[in-house]
């Protein structure tokens, strides 16, 4: 099936569903006015296209089923690869078929002859054509034999054996499922590591589990067994180390689990050379288990010379008997256990020198096990526990009114913390690259479009600032005595050390952590560093205290912009409310005071002199005339502090009218369904959509002025004829704020059906540069953004107002302590609230909604595990407000129901 016609079939189901289910339209709107606004004509002015199936608008917000690839809609699963390990703990992909591939677990530095940028999208990788020089491959599989009647047939679990395969990958939990008409069974396999947010020590884990069920499907009795195999690889890379012999042996060693099962341990032992054997790429140790009765052992030769290039082979398998409709499951674990990482490698140097490299690049599992027997031994012992709340998160996602596709885009991205983007060092340090071991030190300005991380796992936001951006550069950190928190963490003293948005950043990220804090006491920790870098940005780049950045504007589009650009001083007036935010709350009111007024001069400036009537510009300096820059331009981030804004709960930061009039100029000039004409007139610039494909593209000029993109350097202008995928979610996140909903959805509809549909690409790897770019994570601002989320962990506030379906709707939600679900439901006068918790417990004091137009709540009812709760009802406008009578805590199993009349 091509592409267009896959993507026709989605929209046709898509459409009889939403049908089926009744499914209403957003904002009151029918659906000739929505698809008017989606149309929103350029009249010439931009070379925009807007040519949307016939199945819109209802195909955006109908339910829909899940993707299920096959290998005829997946080009026979070559692009598909989901990563399937822990967070921080190295790359290894689950292919759509089940083969395990892209194996970056070993510590290596993939930056020399790695796809980078527009290579990356244009010419994505395929499994059958990964080479990578330094990629240790590992010989590795599962097989599936059976003997029943007097035949006997063995297959491969994976495309080269099985005939007909499907896979679901709904992150972090991959299932694939094999039938063959040779085979009187079929198995089913979940893959996945055990993944549980807030909850990050068992989120690491070095593992993957390949748990396989076999069912009988015949009318007679099967023996079947289950085989899986890896090759040893530790120390592959050993007779290449510095001054090195090869002297050594590499060793598989069969071991019997207290719980029934087998397990072969891989390691190496080695001597000689002048590197430190911990520093050696691939030093360390896996292991292979199979759990439960009736499993042998087989191809495990004791040991073999680390320089015998002959493959040292361990399999296990596991043998059952099988009635007519009977299943039996087969569960492998693989661990790993490399303690050193090289992240901190780049083009072949260190960023962190001596003594201090093992330190720094040490992975924080290595911390909580001495090896990767160990990781097993806790696996195995805690299976049940960690398997189930894997599942539970999955199924609290899912469960839900959303459309599929948007819960799996906007969550999928998530496994760019089990990339090699990713790296969890040392005492619980979060380590970034910008994209797949691309763009060294957690760079600020591309971490800054991330919430995900935030909201899943807060404690590492919280160790980048404890021990990265607030750290003395003296004692390890990024904190400079100028102000500056340099953006690259140990940037070199030549090189550009301010990126002022990254830093602006940096304030709206420490207050989104403090709010997924159950109480104050981590913000009270980190004051005094997030007020100094504050302060620092304002001496630095405000010092009239106007709200405006002036002077040198370094920023993450590569170059050094002059001017007042609302973009930049819009995110720097966010960041002054949300350290005002943070200053009440522990009793700095002088500065808080200082922040909102300054913010309050800003706003002022930006409302009154950067907005065209239609949208904000970037008023350029005359004593910098070749400074590069957007100037007249319609750019995609000018909105990005108010993006922010309602991420973090403040609340309109510019004009809502002006704003809602710049979101819908940018739809009308920069939204292509086709964005092929467009670069035909704008050529420079990388590819990030092709031809044929819809996206936001940064900069249009539809008053004129774009010879300015001949300012600086090509390259860097360059950006702004193209489409990147973190910039577009930023922009498009907010339209959902502001009554847009429908071009949110059909933005991010065509980013999972369209550019990253799995008969194109990895729907789980998308490129800015580099794969798996970080800001890629700021499709999870989407989510947040549909349930009109708002909470606050150490005041006790949680608040929702859906964006779509308010009449039905439900989804999940993290807090401080746990996480669960809410549901909202409209009929007549009435309004119902459910607010349940499956994991943890939620302390709150207030709560918000919001009514139908034109209705009013008169009177609330609540109870709390069937226990009434008082609470006093306030409301302005349509939004309600609720303040608790005493505090409560929701406790994981029980639910608080309201009823709104």
């Amino acid at each position: 099936m091509n592409t267009k016609n896959c993507l026709n079939a989605i929209l046709s189901l898509a459409c009889c569903l939403s049908v089926v289910a009744n499914v209403s339209l957003a904002s009151g709107l029918d659906r000739d006015e929505i698809m008017k606004q989606l149309q929103l004509d350029s009249e010439g002015k931009s070379a925009v296209q807007k040519n949307f199936p016939s199945s819109f608008p209802e195909a955006l917000t109908a339910r829909g089923e899940p993707i299920v690839y096959t290998r005829e809609n997946s080009e026979n699963f070559e692009y598909i690869g989901m990563p399937i390990g822990g967070i921080g703990a190295g790359q290894l992909y689950l292919g759509g078929d089940g083969q395990l591939w892209f194996w970056d677990i070993y510590g290596l530095n993939y930056r020399k002859g790695q796809l980078k940028g527009s290579e990356a999208y244009e010419k994505p990788y395929k499994r059958s054509e990964i080479g990578i020089k330094g990629n240790y491959m590992p010989e590795q599989g599962f097989s599936i034999s059976t003997k029943s009647n007097g035949k006997c047939e063995t297959k491969k679990l994976n495309r080269d054996g099985m005939q007909d395969i499907e896979f679901l990958g709904q992150y972090p939990i991959g299932e694939v499922s094999y039938r063959d008409p040779d085979m009187p069974v079929e198995v089913k396999l979940e893959a996945f590591s055990p993944f549980i947010p807030l909850d990050l020590d068992n989120s690491v884990l070095p593992a993957t589990v390949m748990s396989f069920t076999v069912r009988n499907i015949s009318d007679q009795q099967v023996e079947a067994m289950v085989s899986g195999w890896l090759q040893n690889t530790i120390l592959a890379s050993a007779k290449k180390a510095k001054k090195f012999k090869g002297q050594g042996k590499r060793k598989n060693t069969v071991v019997s689990l207290p719980e029934g099962g087998l397990r072969i341990d891989y390691s190496a032992e080695l001597s000689g050379g002048e590197e430190a054997v911990k520093e050696l790429t691939n030093y360390g140790t896996m292991s292979l288990a199979l759990l439960g009765d009736g499993v042998t052992a087989e191809k495990t030769e004791a040991e073999l010379n680390l320089t015998d290039k002959t493959p040292l082979m361990g399999q296990l398998d596991k043998a059952i008997t099988l009635a007519p409709g009977e299943s039996k499951t087969a569960t492998f674990i693989l661990t790993w256990h490399f303690p050193v990482s090289r992240a901190l490698y780049t083009e072949g140097r260190r960023m962190v020198s001596g003594e201090d490299y093992l330190q720094w690049s040490t992975r924080y599992y290595a911390k909580l096990f001495p090896d990767a027997f160990a990781v097993s031994d806790y696996l195995i012992e805690h299976f049940d526990r960690l398997a189930s709340a894997t599942r539970l998160w999955r199924d609290t996602w899912y469960d839900s009114t959303l459309p599929y596709w948007f819960l799996d885009r906007t969550f999928l991205n998530t496994s760019i913390l089990a990339s090699s983007t990713s790296h969890v060092l040392n005492d619980k340090m979060f380590y970034g690259t910008e994209g797949g071991n691309q763009g060294p030190g957690t760079v600020h300005h591309v971490w800054g479009y991330v919430q995900a991380m935030g909201r899943l796992f807060p404690d590492l936001e919280k160790s980048l600032r404890e021990q990265v951006d607030f750290l003395p550069i003296e004692e390890g950190g990024a904190y400079k005595q100028s102000g500056v928190v340099c953006y690259r963490w140990f940037c070199d003293k030549t090189e550009r050390e301010l990126a002022v948005d990254g830093q602006s950043g940096l304030i709206l990220r420490t207050y989104l952590a403090h709010q997924m804090s159950k109480d104050d006491a981590w913000l009270k920790k980190v004051y005094p560093g997030m007020k100094k870098v504050m302060e620092g940005l304002t001496r630095l780049r405000d010092a009239d205290h106007d709200g405006i950045l002036t002077g040198e504007q370094p920023n993450t589009l590569d170059g050094i912009w002059f001017g007042k650009v609302t973009w930049l001083s819009l995110h720097y007036t966010t960041a002054l409310r949300a350290a005002a935010e943070m200053a009440d709350e522990v009793g700095d009111h002088e500065y808080a005071a200082f922040c909102r007024a300054t913010a309050d001069k800003g706003r002022l400036y930006i409302e009154e002199n950067l907005f065209n009537g239609e949208y904000f510009i970037h008023e350029g300096n005359p004593d910098e005339p070749k400074s590069p820059g957007t100037y007249t331009g319609l750019e995609y981030s000018q909105l990005f502090g108010q993006s922010w804004a309602y991420q973090v709960g403040l609340g309109e930061v510019i004009d809502p009218a002006k704003a809602k009039t710049a979101l819908e100029s940018m739809w009308r000039y920069n939204f292509s369904t086709d964005v092929g004409p467009y670069r035909e007139t704008h050529t420079g610039g990388r590819w990030f959509a092709m031809p044929g494909e819809g996206g936001l593209i940064a900069c249009t000029w539809p008053r004129g002025g774009s010879e300015v993109l001949k300012r600086g350097k090509k390259h860097f202008a360059d950006y702004n004829n193209e489409c990147q995928n973190g910039y577009e979610y930023a922009a498009t996140s907010l339209m959902m704020w502001h009554d847009m909903p429908y071009h949110s959805l059909a933005h991010i509809w065509y980013m999972h059906n369209d550019r990253y549909h799995g008969s194109k690409r990895n729907p789980w790897c998308e490129v800015e540069w580099g794969i798996h770019y970080a800001r890629s994570m700021a499709s999870y601002g989407h989510f947040t953004a549909v349930g009109g989320f708002e909470y606050h962990g150490p005041k006790g506030h949680l608040g929702f107002a859906p964006k779509i379906t308010p009449e039905h709707f439900k989804s999940a939600f993290t807090a401080a302590e746990g996480w669960g679900s809410f549901e909202q439901t409209r009929t007549g006068d009435a309004q119902t609230e459910i607010i349940q918790m499956v994991f943890g417990t939620l302390q709150l004091r207030t709560l918000s909604f919001e009514m139908a137009e034109g209705h009013e709540a008169k009177k609330v009812s609540m109870k709390l595990a069937g226990k009434s709760v008082e609470g006093r009802l306030s409301q302005v406008g349509q939004r309600v407000a609720i303040e608790l009578k005493t505090p409560i805590t929701i406790e994981a199993g029980t639910s608080l129901n309201i009823e709104l009349r």
